[in-house]
């Protein structure tokens, strides 16, 4: 009896020793930025805000950039692809040479948004399809603000972009069933979902 009584007060004693331990390195510096990323990794926070910052620049712009909407996202995501390898690459962070490089690269990109800003000629698709043109406007913005949100959503990305999906599908489907249009009673019904979504994604990250 007095021998089980004594393992169990080495047991607590030791459970007590490991209990210690996890506190002392919760308590830890390093411990605490690891749990706020925006503290432990302050180049990639900065280069971050400049992407988003971009992001938000070309769809409140989108339809008066001169047609290169397309070719400007392209180039915006091609600068966060190159900012995830790197960060990956270095196990968690990005040195200051990468930080500059990233920065050059957004800083043409916003040269380039600025010198694109302009209305451009309406397409013959633009022309016919006025409805359906605009509707279509609407879904590239929302893409657009999924893309430069991806990871501020709280976890709603695939959800949200299954909605757009279905959206544009419903729009293909409607056109189609018309012979190539669609009616002013579906566009209005396309836009409301579309500014459904819209709302959505504002509020899953948090604007």
């Amino acid at each position: 009896m007095r021998t089980s009584n004594v393992r169990q007060g080495g047991l607590l004693r030791g459970a007590i020793v490991i209990a210690s331990i996890v506190a002392a390195v919760v308590a830890a510096p390093g411990y605490a930025r690891d749990a706020h990323p925006k503290e432990a990794h302050p180049r990639r926070n900065e280069v971050m805000n400049r992407d988003r910052h971009l992001a938000r620049t070309m769809n409140k712009d989108y339809g008066h950039l001169s047609g290169h909407y397309s070719s400007l996202q392209n180039q915006d995501a091609a600068i966060r692809n190159q900012e995830h390898q790197d960060f990956r690459q270095n196990g968690g962070y990005l040195t200051k040479t990468q930080q500059q490089q990233i920065n050059g690269e957004e800083n043409g990109l916003r040269n380039e948004i600025r010198a694109d800003q302009g209305p451009p000629p309406k397409t013959a698709f633009e022309e016919n399809h006025p409805r359906r043109a605009e509707v279509l406007h609407r879904d590239n913005r929302i893409g657009g603000s999924l893309d430069a949100d991806a990871g501020k959503l709280g976890g709603n990305l695939s959800s949200l972009k299954q909605q757009q999906n279905g959206i544009r599908q419903q729009e293909q489907a409607d056109a189609t069933a018309n012979g190539g249009y669609i009616t002013k009673g579906q566009q209005q019904q396309l836009n409301s979902e579309e500014s459904q979504l819209h709302k959505e994604i504002r509020t899953d990250s948090g604007k």
